[in-house]
């Protein structure tokens, strides 16, 4: 994995151009191995291959090298939104990007989250939860929202904040799903080692963030909202069989249980296949 990490978009448009020694059909370039397991399960087969880009970037520019240079007109590119979306950042063609800020979210958006808690909550619980404190939904996007503004300030404002492996036990309340946002922000310091950073500016900038209208689903990140989901049916709301769930494995069981009718739904879906119909490219099987 080391070594994949090291790939360059160069080196994603020569195995494009070597794929096209044998194939002439579309080249579907995504980020990562779980982005291929995910679209892999709706691609035409026979009229499709998935090359893995490895970063946002690498998909980004190697589709515009096999374009711009290559003339290779049969390629295109799917990414996360991540913050452009709220940074006004438009994507074209031939790359296209997720409804929501990643494709995790997509999946939470859709009927897959409510069949992975048939699996893995208890009904009772889950209903004592969602009696008291509203849907699972809502309390997940409360609770991983500061988190998302969080990065889109740190990005926005150069801080270099640290958000890697963030453990949601340490600032979401065990009993209702609600973050902290001053233990989120002390978490966030303590993690990014940069003591010129000043906590009260970091809370104002949470505290005003926080006070505009942001679609929740751009802001939200997939990874967050996942482990706060297995923190909630660890402690909350979990059946007996979610007791040792771990995020991967629940991202793993969300990717299964989206189905080709939730992905039909999308607006990925809609303009990734109107603009392979344009273009005389086959893409998805239906």
């Amino acid at each position: 994995m080391k070594v994949r990490k090291c790939l360059s978009y160069s080196d994603i448009a020569n195995e494009i151009s070597m794929l096209r020694s044998a194939f002439d059909g579309t080249v579907l370039v995504v980020e990562g191995i779980t982005d291929l397991r995910l679209y892999g399960k709706f691609i035409d087969v026979d009229r499709t291959r998935l090359i893995v880009g490895h970063s946002k970037e690498n998909v980004r520019y190697s589709v515009k090298e096999s374009m711009e240079k290559r003339k290779d007109r049969r390629t295109l590119g799917i990414v996360d939104s991540d913050l452009d979306r709220m940074n006004g950042v438009v994507r074209q063609p031939p790359i296209f990007v997720t409804d929501c800020r990643d494709c995790e979210m997509m999946i939470m958006k859709s009927g897959a989250l409510q069949e992975v808690l048939w699996e893995y909550a208890d009904r009772e619980a889950l209903e004592r939860f969602e009696g008291a404190y509203g849907s699972v939904t809502d309390a997940l996007l409360n609770a991983s929202y500061p988190v998302g503004l969080l990065m889109f300030i740190s990005c926005n404002e150069k801080l270099g904040l640290s958000f890697k492996d963030l453990d949601p036990e340490i600032f979401v309340n065990e009993r209702d799903l609600r973050t902290d946002p001053e233990r989120l922000v002390d978490e966030i310091l303590f993690r990014s080692n940069s003591p010129g950073l000043n906590r009260r500016e970091l809370l104002r900038l949470l505290k005003r963030e926080m006070g505009r209208e942001w679609d929740p689903w751009d802001v939200c990140r997939g990874h967050d909202t996942v482990e706060i989901l297995v923190l909630g049916l660890r402690s909350i709301f979990g059946a007996f069989n979610s007791r040792g769930l771990r995020g991967c494995e629940l991202s793993g069981s969300l990717r299964l249980a989206y189905g080709k009718d939730d992905f039909a739904e999308t607006r990925l879906h809609r303009s990734t296949r109107e603009w392979c119909e344009a273009n005389g490219m086959g893409l998805w099987l239906f």
